[in-house]
C-alpha cells in the first residue's frame, strides 16, 4: 500500500498556529486512509466544515453552490470525503459573465455541459495542499514533479456536435459532410487533466520568474506563486473535514487542448485549419454505448484524433477510420489530452506536457510573399500545399517536452537540422495554456530547414520524385542533408530514373539483375520488382521477364541506401572541376556543369559504357539562402563502377608487370596475397562480384584509394637491377636448383625477403583518398596522404606528398623523388569499385546484401615510388649474407 504525503510544515507566524494544527492532523489523518477506500471517515468536528458548507458561510460563492446544487453535487461535498475545489469568488463569475468565450451573459444561460466544465475541471478527486500537489510518487515522494493531475470531468460531460461546415475539408471526413445534423464527436478520448505551475514544480525544472511572466501573459511576477489552468491561486489550502478549497482570481473556464485552443483563437485560424488536415473522425464503439445509456438515446459518438507518431496511448496513429495507411504524420497528436512523449523511463502524464510555436495568420500570410514565395509559386494557395509539405512547417514548430523548452530554455530547441532554432521570447506574442501543453502564439514563421534545402525539389515534385524522396526521409538522411553548416551538391534522379536500377550483385553476369523502384500509395512504402537484363558494350540496358515482384525490403533498403549516398557530393560542383567524390566516395565525372541544357554527369559505370546522364533541371537553393543545388536527372542516374582495380590492370597492357606482382602470393600463407575473392568465413563470408572471374583488393576498407601504377617498363628495370623480385624468384626457392643448398628454415626466410620486398613496394602505391587529374585541387607537397606501407621505426603509415592542379597531377614520395601521372587516354583517372556481398548462392535464387564498398582512381606513373633507400638495393644481397652465416 502505497503511503500518503504529509507536509513538511515549516515554522509560520503565531496567528497560522491553529490552522497550521489543523492541517497537520488533517493530512495525517489523510496518511492513514486506505488506499482502495478514498473517502475520509471518522474525522472529529473540530476540523471544521465540509467545503460545502464553508463555501455557504462566506457568502461570496453562490455561483459556485448553485453549480453544485444544479449538479448533484451537494451531498458530495457537504459530506465525508478528500476533494479539492478550485474556486472562484462570485466577483469573478461577474466578471467572466460580461466576457467569456462561451458568450455566455448570465447563470440561466448556461447549459448543462456548460456547468460540468466549470465545476467539474476545478475539482482534484483528491485533498491535497497547493505545496503537495506538485509532487509525484514513485516508490517514494518524488517533489516538484508534477504539473498535471486528473480532475472530476468525464469524457461525457461535454459531448459537442460537429456540423458539416466545421469539418476539415478532407477525404476522412467526406463520408459525413451530407450529415446536414452533422456528428457527435469526443474532443479526445481520454478526459482532460488540469495544468498547473507550481513553486515546487517550477524550481524543481528550472523555470524561472521570467518564464512565468511570459506564460501568464505578464500576470504573473514569480514562481512563489501558484497557478492553475492559467489562474492565479490568491489563497491557498482552506481546510475543510473533507479537503481543500483553493481559491483562484479567474473563474476556470474549462481545460481545451491545444487543437482546440487553436480552433477558438481568430488570430490562429490559419494554422488550426492546417492541422486539422491531418484529423479524422474515428467511431468510438464503448463511447457510443455509454453516452446513449446516459442519454437514453440512439446516436453514434465518433473521437475526434490526429494522424501523429505518438497519439492516444503513446501509440502512432497511422491508419484512417477506413483502415489504410497514412504517409505523412504529425510529431503528436494535439488532441490527445494526455500526450506524453515516449521513453518516458518511468514518467507519465503527471510529469511534463507538449508545446506549440504557432505563428499568427498575419505572420502567415507575410511569409508566404517572402520566405514562403517557392511555396507560393509551387502551389499557388496554401489549400493546395500537399501534406506531405505541410507536415514539416507543423512538426518543426512543434515541441515534445514542455519543461524543456520554457522561454529561458529557448535556445536548446532545433530544427529538422538539428541546429538552433533562433526562437527568442521577443518572439512570443501571448501564451495559452491547455490541459496538454502550452502554445506560444509567435509573430514569425520558423521555417523548417528543409525548404531551403537541396533536397526540397524532391519533398515539392512529389508526382515526379516520391521515390527518392521517400528513400532519403526513411532512412535518415535529411538531418544531414537539411544542413545549413554544408555545401551540397545533390542529383535528384526521377521516378523514371529508377526504373532502370542494375543491381550491382550481378556486375559481370551474362544476364544480370534490373530493379524498379517505385512508391506503394497503399503500404506507403518504398518498393522494388525485379527482371533479367542484358548489358551491351554501348549501354544499352535491355529489360527481359520480371523474375520477382516485391523484392525483400532488407535488399530495397541496402541497395538506395548505397544510391543516396553515391547521389550527394558535398561541395560545389560548378567551382571549375571535371571528377568529384560522393559522400558514398564514388566518383563523378561532371561536362558543361552549370548548363541546364546540356550538363552531364557520369558514374564509374557511364564511363566504362561512355554513356553519360544529363540534367532536365538545376534549382539553385544558394540564392533562397540555402544550402546548394540540386540536379535533376530523369533518363537515369550516375552509377558505380562495374570493374574492380583487377579487372581494370587486366585489360591494359601498360599495367601488366604492377598486375603480375598484384596477383602473386604466398599459396602457403594467403595473408599476403593483396588480391582476394572471398573475406571471412562461416555465417560472415563475403564474396566479392563476379567473383568466378573477379578479386578485391585486401588493404581495402570502405573508403576511397588511389592507385598508383608503375609502368611496366619501370618495373623490368628494377627487377633487372635486382631492386625487385618477382613472383617467379618466389616459386624457384621450393622449386629450382638454386636455393638447393638451403634448408627448410633458410628457404622460409628466403622467401620472406621477397614477398616482403614486393608487398611493400605494392602497398606504397596505394594511397588513401581518390585523386583525379582534373579533380579537386591539392596544392604543395606539404599535403601528405597515408599509404598502405607501414613505417616499423614509429608504427605509422609512410606517406605521399600529392600536387595536383588542373592537368597535372604530382606525387613526391619520401625520398623526395617526384613522379607524374602519365596522360595517356585509357591509363589514367581509371573509375573503380569493389564490393563485398554478404551470402551464399547464386543470384538466381538469393539476393545479396552489400556489406561494404571501397572506391578506386588507377593511374599510370611515370617512375616508381619509393619510401627508401633500402629499396635500391639488390634484394639477393641478403640471400648472400645468409650463406655466409
Amino acid at each position: 500500500m502505497r503511503k500518503r504525503n504529509v507536509p513538511d510544515l515549516k515554522p509560520r507566524p503565531a496567528r497560522h498556529v491553529t490552522a497550521l494544527t489543523a492541517m497537520a492532523m488533517l493530512a495525517g489523518t489523510f496518511g492513514i486512509q486506505s488506499c482502495d477506500d478514498e473517502v475520509l471517515t471518522g474525522q472529529p468536528s473540530w476540523l471544521g466544515n465540509s467545503i460545502y458548507e464553508r463555501l455557504a458561510e462566506d457568502g461570496n460563492y453562490t455561483t459556485t453552490l448553485r453549480l453544485i446544487d444544479d449538479l448533484g453535487q451537494t451531498t458530495v461535498l457537504s459530506g465525508t470525503g478528500s476533494k479539492t475545489l478550485f474556486v472562484a469568488d462570485d466577483a469573478a463569475y461577474k466578471r467572466w459573465f460580461e466576457n467569456n468565450s462561451w458568450g455566455v451573459k448570465n447563470y440561466e444561460q448556461l447549459s448543462v455541459a456548460q456547468k460540468k466544465l466549470l465545476l467539474n475541471n476545478s475539482m482534484v478527486n483528491n485533498a491535497y495542499l497547493i505545496e503537495l500537489l506538485g509532487n509525484t510518487f514513485d516508490s517514494e515522494i518524488q517533489p516538484g514533479t508534477c504539473m498535471r493531475r486528473a480532475t472530476a470531468t468525464s469524457i461525457y460531460d461535454s459531448v459537442p456536435r460537429m456540423y458539416p461546415e466545421q469539418m476539415p475539408a478532407t477525404v476522412a471526413w467526406d463520408k459525413h459532410r451530407d450529415k446536414k445534423d452533422g456528428i457527435l464527436i469526443f474532443m479526445d478520448g481520454t478526459s482532460a487533466p488540469m495544468i498547473h505551475f507550481l513553486p515546487a514544480y517550477m524550481t524543481h525544472n528550472k523555470i524561472t520568474d521570467k518564464d512565468l511572466t511570459i506564460l501568464t501573459n505578464g500576470e504573473a511576477t514569480s514562481i512563489a506563486e501558484a497557478w492553475v489552468d492559467g489562474k492565479k491561486v490568491v489563497e491557498r489550502d482552506i481546510i475543510c473535514k473533507n479537503g481543500y478549497v483553493q481559491k483562484v482570481e479567474e473563474v476556470i473556464e474549462s481545460a481545451p487542448n491545444m487543437a482546440q485552443i487553436l480552433r477558438q483563437h481568430p488570430n490562429m485560424s490559419m494554422w488550426s485549419k492546417f492541422v486539422d488536415r491531418f484529423s479524422a473522425p474515428y467511431y468510438h464503439a464503448e463511447g457510443t454505448r455509454n453516452y446513449n445509456r446516459l442519454n437514453n438515446t440512439n446516436d453514434s459518438v465518433f473521437t475526434l484524433r490526429y494522424y501523429s507518431e505518438v497519439s492516444l496511448g503513446g501509440e502512432k496513429n497511422q491508419y484512417t477510420p477506413d483502415g489504410k495507411k497514412v504517409g505523412e504524420l504529425l510529431a503528436f497528436d494535439p488532441g490527445w489530452n494526455h500526450y506524453m512523449y515516449n521513453n518516458t523511463m518511468g514518467r507519465d502524464m503527471h510529469n511534463d506536457a507538449g508545446a506549440m510555436f504557432v505563428p499568427t495568420d498575419k505572420a502567415l500570410n507575410e511569409w508566404w510573399e517572402v520566405g514562403g514565395k517557392p511555396l507560393k509559386d509551387e502551389y499557388g494557395s496554401w489549400d493546395n500545399v500537399p501534406q506531405k509539405v505541410l507536415s514539416k512547417l507543423i512538426n518543426v514548430n512543434m515541441l515534445s517536452s514542455f519543461s524543456d523548452y520554457v522561454p529561458s530554455k529557448f535556445k536548446a530547441v532545433v530544427n529538422d537540422a538539428k541546429v538552433e532554432m533562433g526562437i527568442t521570447p521577443e518572439d512570443v506574442d501571448s501564451c495559452f495554456i491547455g490541459c496538454n501543453g502550452v502554445i506560444y502564439m509567435v509573430n514569425k514563421v520558423f521555417a523548417p530547414s528543409e525548404y531551403s534545402s537541396v533536397v526540397f525539389p524532391a519533398l515539392i515534385h512529389e508526382n515526379t520524385m516520391k521515390v527518392i524522396y521517400q528513400a532519403i526521409e526513411d532512412y535518415d538522411f535529411l538531418p544531414f542533408l537539411n544542413s545549413m553548416d554544408a555545401r551540397f551538391s545533390m542529383i535528384l534522379p526521377t521516378n523514371n530514373a529508377l526504373l532502370n536500377y542494375i543491381d550491382p550483385a550481378t556486375y559481370g553476369e551474362p544476364v544480370q539483375s534490373l530493379l524498379r523502384f517505385y512508391y506503394d500509395t497503399e503500404e506507403k512504402t518504398t518498393k522494388a520488382d525485379r527482371y533479367n537484363c542484358t548489358v551491351g558494350s554501348d549501354g544499352t540496358v535491355i529489360v527481359g521477364q520480371m523474375q520477382e515482384e516485391n523484392v525483400n525490403s532488407t535488399i530495397v533498403e541496402n541497395r538506395l541506401k548505397d544510391l543516396i549516398n553515391s547521389m550527394i557530393i558535398v561541395g560545389d560542383v560548378e567551382d571549375g572541376h571535371e571528377y568529384y567524390l560522393t559522400r558514398g566516395g564514388s566518383a563523378v565525372r561532371v561536362k558543361n556543369a552549370g548548363q541546364a541544357n546540356s550538363m552531364t554527369f557520369e558514374g564509374g559505370w557511364q564511363v566504362e559504357h561512355n554513356v553519360a546522364v544529363a540534367v532536365s533541371n538545376i534549382d539553385d537553393k544558394v540564392k533562397e539562402g540555402g544550402n546548394g543545388k540540386s540536379y535533376t536527372v530523369d533518363n537515369g542516374y550516375p552509377m558505380g563502377a562495374e570493374k574492380s582495380v583487377y579487372k581494370t590492370l587486366l585489360g591494359k597492357p601498360e599495367y601488366g608487370e604492377f598486375l603480375k606482382l598484384l596477383n602473386g602470393g604466398d599459396k602457403d600463407s594467403t595473408a599476403y596475397n593483396l588480391l582476394i575473392a572471398e573475406m571471412g568465413s562461416g555465417s560472415t563470408k563475403y564474396q566479392c562480384s563476379d567473383n568466378n572471374n573477379n578479386f578485391n583488393m585486401r588493404l581495402f576498407d570502405n573508403f576511397n584509394y588511389t592507385v598508383y601504377v608503375p609502368t611496366s617498363d619501370v618495373i623490368k628495370d628494377m627487377q633487372a637491377k635486382g631492386y625487385l623480385p618477382s613472383w617467379s624468384d618466389f616459386e624457384e626457392v621450393d622449386d629450382g636448383e638454386k636455393y638447393k643448398d638451403f634448408n627448410s628454415e633458410q628457404k622460409k626466410f628466403i622467401k620472406y625477403i621477397i614477398k616482403s620486398r614486393i608487398n611493400n613496394f605494392l602497398r606504397y602505391h596505394i594511397q588513401d583518398n581518390s585523386l583525379y587529374v582534373g579533380g579537386t585541387a591539392v596544392q604543395g607537397e606539404s599535403v601528405r596522404y597515408e599509404t598502405s606501407k607501414i613505417n616499423p621505426a614509429n608504427g605509422r603509415f609512410f606517406s605521399l606528398g600529392v600536387t595536383a592542379v588542373g592537368d597535372n597531377l604530382e606525387i613526391t614520395d619520401q625520398r623526395g623523388n617526384k613522379c607524374h601521372v602519365v596522360k595517356k587516354t585509357g591509363l589514367y583517372n581509371n573509375i573503380c569499385r569493389e564490393y563485398w556481398f554478404q551470402n551464399h548462392g547464386t543470384t538466381r535464387n538469393q539476393w545479396k546484401t552489400i556489406y561494404s564498398t571501397s572506391d578506386a582512381v588507377v593511374h599510370l606513373i611515370d617512375g616508381a615510388l619509393l619510401y627508401s633507400d633500402n629499396q635500391l638495393t639488390r634484394w639477393e644481397d641478403e640471400i648472400e649474407k645468409l650463406k655466409k652465416q
